[in-house]
């Protein structure tokens, strides 16, 4: 071999070597990228599952705040269904108070009459006898 060929062959063998450089370069930075973009869903993934979590939970606590307000309103419709009866009871008892009362005022002026009757009555006895 010449020296010539020998240069030539150094040169090539030069080349490749850079070539193969730049590839495994290139192959590191690969593996790189791969693995950041294997984390990158790892980390998405899991993100997701935390939302969805976070998602059902909510919904959980929202189910049972809206059972609540149901509970609550039931109890507030059943104390004004109360509190109506109560009123509407009220104003039966001063209705009765009002016929009663005109019912005492009658009975004492019947009284008032029968011991007018009655006195004169006993006037007239007394005046006989006298």
């Amino acid at each position: 071999m010449t020296e010539e060929e020998k240069d030539n062959m150094d040169k090539i063998k030069a080349e490749v070597e850079d070539k193969q450089n730049t590839l495994e370069k290139a192959i590191m930075e690969l593996h790189t990228s791969t693995k950041k973009i294997r984390d990158d869903i790892i980390n998405h993934a899991s993100q997701q599952k935390t939302i969805e979590k976070s998602s059902a939970n909510l919904l959980k606590q929202a189910k049972k705040t809206y059972e609540d307000i149901s509970n609550k309103q039931a109890s507030i419709d059943g104390l004004l269904n109360e509190i109506s009866r109560v009123k509407i009871d009220n104003l039966n008892a001063s209705h009765q108070n009002e016929i009663l009362k005109k019912k005492l005022m009658e009975l004492e002026e019947e009284l008032k009459t029968k011991e007018k009757e009655v006195s004169a009555v006993e006037q007239a006895i007394k005046q006989k006898h006298n």
